[in-house]
């Protein structure tokens, strides 16, 4: 959402290619999830971060459900092998993947672990559903989660979003499009 308002401010101006890499935050999540608590932040800080959460949301138009420190941590490993799948296997229904899973798990608080949730997407997506489950069953994506993870780690990245524009600037959180555009200008004109 907040990268589709930055790249229509900046149309016309210049030529903005965006590519999606996966990134695995809490990799050690078991596959049936586990509470938001588990994360160890103190409640205080929890709330504040839902609140931010909620501010931010609002103010770009993205619907959020809410979450409580009882809400599922989604182990996220097969959706993002997914997405890795849909880009390089399906490119045309790729960002309508994309989309609907980031809807299913913020917006609708599905759980985009499960094999089922994952797969009733994929198939609303048009989805090759067959060919996608055998990908995952015999891991063929996990390599390039591991090799995103290595590369956000060379760059400092510890969260998600994480926008990375050239090889100058990398913008970590949810931050208002006009930031994602006032960075990537800057990056145009090399500051």
């Amino acid at each position: 959402m907040r990268l589709e308002k930055a790249r229509a401010q900046l149309a016309g101006r210049v030529s903005l290619r965006v590519a999606w890499r996966p990134f695995e935050i809490h990799p050690d999540v078991p596959a049936a999830g586990l509470p938001l608590s588990s994360l160890g932040y103190p409640p205080e800080n929890f709330a504040a971060m839902m609140r931010n959460l909620r501010r931010v949301a609002v103010a770009e138009g993205i619907e959020f459900v809410e979450r409580s420190p009882d809400s599922l941590l989604a182990n996220t490993h097969r959706a993002l092998a997914a997405s890795a799948y849909a880009q390089s296997e399906e490119p045309e229904r790729f960002e309508a993947f994309h989309h609907a899973l980031f809807r299913a798990n913020f917006a609708e608080g599905q759980n985009v672990g499960d094999a089922g949730v994952l797969g009733t997407i994929a198939a609303a997506c048009g989805l090759d559903v067959a060919r996608l489950e055998a990908a995952l069953g015999a891991g063929t994506y996990d390599p390039v989660l591991r090799d995103a993870s290595a590369e956000a780690c060379r760059r400092g990245i510890t969260a998600v979003p994480a926008f990375v524009f050239g090889d100058r600037h990398v913008v970590i959180g949810a931050h208002p499009a006009e930031t994602l555009r006032q960075t990537a200008e800057d990056t145009l004109a090399g500051r």
